[in-house]
């Protein structure tokens, strides 16, 4: 009975320790891809001047991760890390706006 006891903490101590998966700043269902094209500093996107440097969506700081999408806004142009994102913004983007200048 010790042995089994030994054995399984040993497995839990040693699952505990598995190296964290790189995970996506938020929850959105789309996959992380293209992150390693939005990261990259050849990225054209990632070279403009946005509104904002927040994902209004999911807040994630685009001027950390990157851009994949954009849309101009009453004049502004904001960026997104995926068009899951931009298409959230989209639906409701006066109410988006309105959080955020708070």
């Amino acid at each position: 009975m010790k042995k089994f006891l030994l054995i399984a903490l040993i497995v839990t101590i040693i699952s505990c320790n598995k190296k964290e998966e790189k995970k996506h700043p938020h929850d959105h269902p789309h996959a992380m891809e293209s992150e390693e094209f939005y990261k990259d500093p050849k990225n054209p996107l990632n070279k403009l001047t946005y509104a904002s440097k927040i994902d209004f969506s999911c807040k994630m700081d685009i001027s950390k991760y990157g851009v994949s999408d954009t849309v101009t806004y009453k004049g502004k142009l904001y960026g997104f890390c995926s068009s899951v994102c931009k298409e959230d913004f989209m639906r409701k983007p006066d109410e988006y706006l309105s959080k955020n200048q708070k």
